[in-house]
């Protein structure tokens, strides 16, 4: 490394900005930092993300999604915890040693959830 500090975020294209920042605010457990109505980023102590207005509908198979890991046993509880917040449910994975589910948020991004011992066995 340079030296020089590095700040980063995943951003998500969206076109309304309230309802995503809900949405994902919710999720991830994290704080919306300002109220601004054309980029938002969402603040919290394990990531950030930012949210960007844009007029593109989500049409075609996603470039950048998030993987939300639990423990095995909450992964339940986790899926419908989503749900409940305005998650729609897409697929379940249908390999047992990569036992994710498939979820859209409002906007349609898909976004999965993946139980923790599948990623420390890796």
């Amino acid at each position: 490394m340079d030296g020089t500090t590095r700040h980063w975020s995943a951003v998500i294209n969206c076109a309304d900005i309230e309802s995503m920042s809900t949405f994902w605010s919710a999720v991830l457990g994290l704080t919306p930092v300002s109220n601004d109505t054309a980029f938002r980023v969402l603040r919290g102590d394990r990531g950030n993300v930012g949210l960007q207005v844009s007029d593109d509908p989500v049409t075609y198979r996603h470039q950048m999604h998030f993987d939300i890991y639990c423990g095995v046993d909450e992964r339940e509880r986790e899926c419908e915890r989503v749900t409940r917040l305005g998650a729609t449910h897409l697929r379940d994975s249908d390999d047992p040693n990569d036992p994710f589910v498939v979820f859209a948020d409002p906007e349609g991004n898909e976004f999965c959830i993946c139980p923790q011992a599948w990623v420390t066995s890796q």
